[in-house]
């Protein structure tokens, strides 16, 4: 398998439509279902959201989005930038906040809509996972069983004649 491996800068929250189109083009490029996209971009920018919370005292920060093709599934790798002041504060704010659970409710949207989620509080980042697999074993089964359905369906009328 062709490794893919794609990388993004963000330098605020105004470029957040740049993680988007990012994210898109990918998506795009795969052949991703609507479905798996909506929750694909959706914890992608939650995941992003976290970590320029965290950032906001420091006005450099940047995010940094790594993506890579695996056998795994499709992996979105999102990190703080690396500002040396901030590195100790950040990460203890983000402790603090995972204790108080004021991000349990971003934490618990990213974790229903992703395969996997990896939070690393010292590297201040945040691993997503997209098992694509999955998704087209759903599409198959879901195509075997309108085949099932057509074909009752033919048998029904060919017996009512």
């Amino acid at each position: 398998m062709k490794r893919d491996f794609r990388e993004l800068v963000i330098t605020g929250t105004r470029e957040l439509v740049k993680l988007e189109r990012f994210v898109e083009e990918i998506c795009d490029y795969y052949n991703i279902s609507n479905e798996y996209f909506g929750n694909i971009q959706l914890a992608t920018n939650e995941a992003a959201a976290i970590l320029f919370s965290l950032n906001d005292s420091t006005e450099n920060g940047s995010l940094e989005v790594i993506f890579d093709r695996k056998p795994k599934g499709l992996v979105f790798r999102i990190k703080l930038g690396s500002n040396d002041e901030s590195i100790i504060d950040s990460e203890d704010l983000l402790e603090r906040e995972i204790r108080k659970h004021k991000l349990s409710r971003d934490i618990f949207i990213i974790k229903s809509l992703t395969d996997e989620i990896t939070i690393s509080v010292n590297a201040r980042s945040i691993v997503l996972v997209f098992y694509v697999s999955s998704m087209n074993y759903e599409k198959s089964l879901k195509r075997i069983n309108e085949l099932k359905e057509y074909w009752n369906k033919q048998n029904v009328l060919i017996q009512k004649k």
